[in-house]
This record gives structure tokens, C-alpha cells and sequence, in this order.
């Protein structure tokens, strides 16, 4: 049935957000981006997907803990990036900054 494709792929959608929370917590930058695009993908797939069926009630429920585990999951990368990000940031600023007082001084 189609529904168990639906399902099935949110609960892989789960598991690769698992596996990005996982490498963001090991501060594993490079597995954490290396994990999106196949998240991507399977969101993309999803929407072949979407509303085919109505889901059995099992289903739905499965579809519903899934989803929940993926929220829950990208919250808490978010919250492991934000400061990384922000570092990032503030190191190009700095950058640039250094950047523009030589040009300036170099005159």
C-alpha cells in the first residue's frame, strides 16, 4: 500500500535527523551536512507521497511519532549550530574588518 511508503519514509526522515543530531552533538560538522542532502531527497520523495491515502489509524500514529521525533531533533540542532554559526560569523566579520583597515592604512 502506498501509506507504508509514506510511513516508511518518515521514519527514515527520522532516523537521518537522528544521525544529523548525533554528529552535531560529536561536533561533527562535516557528517552533519554530508546527512542533508539525503534528507532533502527524502523530503522531495515524500511529496509523491503526500495524500494518496488516508492512513490508517496505526499508520497515522506512526506518521505523527515520526514527525514529532523530526521537530524535536531539528530543534535541538538548531541549537547546537546557532552558537557555531555565530562564531563563524563573527570570525568573517573580523575578517573583513581586518581586511578594510589594511586597505585603509596601506594608502
Amino acid at each position: 500500500m502506498e501509506y507504508q511508503n509514506t510511513i516508511a519514509i518518515y521514519e527514515v526522515i527520522a532516523e537521518l535527523t537522528n544521525q544529523m543530531l548525533i554528529a552535531a552533538k560529536q561536533g561533527d560538522w562535516d557528517k552533519l551536512t554530508g546527512l542533508e542532502p539525503s534528507r532533502v531527497q527524502h523530503v522531495e520523495t515524500l511529496k509523491f507521497y503526500k495524500n494518496v491515502l488516508p492512513l490508517s489509524r496505526n499508520a497515522s500514529e506512526r506518521k505523527v511519532a515520526s514527525v514529532n521525533r523530526i521537530l524535536a531533533d531539528d530543534r535541538e540542532i538548531r541549537d547546537l549550530v546557532s552558537p557555531e554559526m555565530a562564531k563563524l560569523s563573527s570570525l568573517i566579520n573580523s575578517t573583513q574588518n581586518g581586511k578594510k583597515l589594511t586597505r585603509t592604512y596601506s594608502q
